[in-house]
């Protein structure tokens, strides 16, 4: 019956391991996410910087020869096509970059109060558990003392035969 109990204390904490093992392994796939919305973040933010660059430069720029003024276009309505896209192409560009700014705040926000809830529960489960794995020792051995007592007492009355 003792054995059971302190085998029993000891399933309960293996079991918790095992939880808290699986939660780990959530917690880094939560985390791989976040660093792929924290890529992605980065990837609007340098792509608005090139558009960026392209559009001063183009803006800076005296109208070239391009395929379309073959086909009738003057030289100066090319460069106002191009500068509109790249201004389109910045504009969407950047409602996309801070749709992803917003979603990676939410994501860090909801990463650190779920590690804070873990942190509170993991504290709160090991002293449970330890103290569990303490009351089955404590158990144990006040019923081995009582069996060592009950021997000796048992032990005196047979001297005393």
């Amino acid at each position: 019956k003792q054995w059971y109990q302190r085998r029993v204390a000891i399933t309960a904490g293996n079991e918790s391991i095992k939880e808290y093992q699986l939660y780990i392994s959530l917690v880094k796939n939560v985390l791989k996410h976040r660093d792929q919305m924290h890529i992605t973040r980065d990837f609007y933010t340098e792509t608005i910087l090139s558009k960026q660059k392209d559009l001063e430069k183009l803006e800076a720029s005296e109208p070239g020869k391009s395929i379309a003024t073959f086909f009738g276009k003057s030289k100066e309505q090319v460069k106002e096509e191009k500068v509109a896209k790249l201004k389109q192409e910045i504009s969407s560009l950047s409602t996309d970059g801070e749709v992803a700014a917003d979603e990676l705040v939410v994501a860090n926000a909801n990463i650190r109060s779920d590690v804070e809830r873990w942190k509170i529960n993991k504290e709160n489960d090991c002293r449970v558990l330890i103290s569990s794995v303490a009351d089955a020792h404590i158990k144990y051995f006040e019923e081995s003392a009582a069996n060592w007592e009950s021997l000796m007492t048992f032990i005196d009355n047979v001297d005393s035969f």
